[in-house]
């Protein structure tokens, strides 16, 4: 339960070690792009909605002080994790980018991409 109210619970899970993927060459750009479009779209909603995600007391009383500091500290942390995550959607994504320029798929691409554009 990583989003414990205060005074309970544990804190953030243990991070994973690193994990091992096996991508067939010829889908190595079709999945950068699939990463770059998740990326996208977390970092987006990331960076229109932080604020929001901070919370406000509702009211002027101890008890939405109180939940309002607890609602924070827990939007803080899922921030801080979804940060993380783009992090490591980037380095996956750079990776990916390595792999494909080592199979010359980029180039491939841009040679179907100037055929198709020319009618070929």
């Amino acid at each position: 339960m990583p989003f414990m109210a205060s005074g309970g619970g544990a804190g953030a899970p243990a991070a994973a070690g690193p994990v091992t993927m096996q991508v067939e060459p010829g889908q190595i750009l079709a999945l950068k792009s699939r990463y770059e479009a998740v990326r996208d779209t977390v970092r987006d909603f990331l960076e229109n909605q932080r604020e929001n995600l901070r919370g406000r007391p509702v009211a002027d009383d101890d008890v939405s002080r109180d939940a309002a500091s607890t609602f924070a500290d827990n939007a803080a942390m899922a921030i801080d994790v979804t940060a993380k995550f783009i992090s490591q959607l980037n380095l996956s994504i750079d990776q990916l980018d390595q792999a494909a320029k080592t199979y010359n798929l980029v180039e491939d691409v841009n040679t179907v991409t100037m055929q198709q554009d020319r009618g070929i």
